[in-house]
């Protein structure tokens, strides 16, 4: 099994899009989907680019989706003819279309091939500072997330990591692409592709460290991250370790931090090391923080409307002040004969 081979990137809406594109570049098959013209032309010559005809966005109304499932046949036909059997679906939670789109299409290939297929769900979480619709956006992505079976690993990337949105993105594709591509051996135990496949398949919250800097990897992991927070409950599946070193990881230290897993798959290679933690508990405390925001901030402009209702203008007529021209004379009132010559005599010269 060659994992690379084996996996789709979907990329919805315009971040979606551009994240994709950084993965389609390191050669993985990919599909993109938007409804503006404008975002899809930064994708290039790309393959697989599918225009949602009538959708440049939602503005907001999320509930279009299944509409624009309806009216754009041709992105709906290409999803029932997926050949690989790891599918990564990336958008922005805040965004309109992608957030709209992103459950609804994970649900239609989970109709459509049942458990054949691992579909891991790639949300990028708004920054705090993001507007009210797009908090309000993550938030529901985050509730919808919650409450859907069938998908396999979540990576919840968080804009509020850091204040270089690309670098962000960028770093998030080469983890990943780490942990899909890594083929580092050893005589002692190797991390090999099906155990990855195990940690993808786990349903929850995925984070993956990758890093030459072996004795930081955990800091890195859970302080130094493009990933939300984890939550401190101790819940979590299975986790994967590759050492760069003589066992370098401490698993004593990891679990103390994470919890103790289900399962642990270790590995030993020459390629830095990388930890991955598979089957955590969602990131409530950052979703639930991104919803506050938003009630917060549609209180107080609310309030603001209210308030704006109170101010009226007083009622002043200027109009006699303003009129200091005096009259014109009155003309002569013309009969009607006498009007029509004086037309004719007008036409005339």
């Amino acid at each position: 099994m060659n994992i690379k081979a084996d996996t789709l990137f979907i990329g919805l809406g315009n971040c979606g899009c551009k994240i994709t594109k950084l993965f389609a570049e390191l050669g993985y098959s990919a599909m993109f989907a938007n409804g503006s013209e404008q975002d899809l032309k930064v994708l290039g010559d790309q393959k697989g680019i599918f225009k949602l005809n009538g959708y440049d966005g939602f503005g907001g109304h999320r509930e279009k989706a299944m509409n624009c499932l309806c009216d754009n046949a041709e992105f709906t036909n290409a999803l029932e003819d997926i050949p690989q059997s790891l599918i990564f679906i990336v958008y922005a939670s805040g965004g309109s279309t992608g957030s709209g789109l992103s459950s609804v299409v994970a649900q239609y290939i989970i109709d459509v091939y049942g458990e054949t297929k691992t579909i891991c769900m790639c949300p990028v979480l708004p920054n705090v500072k993001e507007d009210t619709n797009k908090l309000w956006n993550g938030y529901q992505v985050g509730a919808e997330l919650s409450q859907m079976d069938g998908i396999g690993a979540t990576f919840f990337i968080d804009n509020n990591s850091g204040d270089n949105l690309k670098q962000i993105n960028r770093t998030f594709v080469k983890v990943l692409n780490a942990y899909l591509t890594d083929d580092t051996w050893s005589d002692a135990n190797n991390f090999d592709e099906a155990e990855r496949m195990e940690l993808l398949k786990e349903q929850g919250a995925m984070i993956i460290s990758q890093s030459d800097r072996q004795y930081k990897i955990l800091d890195d992991l859970l302080n130094n991250t493009i990933f939300a927070p984890i939550e401190n409950d101790k819940v979590v599946g299975k986790f994967g370790i590759v050492h760069g070193g003589k066992r370098d990881i401490s698993l004593d230290a990891l679990i103390a931090e994470v919890g103790k897993p289900f399962n642990i798959f270790e590995g030993f290679g020459k390629n830095g090391t990388m930890i991955a933690i598979s089957g955590l508990t969602f990131p409530y405390t950052r979703i639930k923080e991104i919803g506050e925001l938003a009630k917060k901030a549609q209180q107080e402009r609310q309030r603001n409307i209210e308030a704006r209702k109170a101010h009226s203008l007083p009622s002043l007529d200027i109009m006699g002040m303003m009129n200091t021209k005096k009259p014109d004379a009155p003309k002569p009132k013309l009969t009607g004969r006498e009007a029509l010559m004086a037309m004719r005599s007008r036409m005339a010269n």
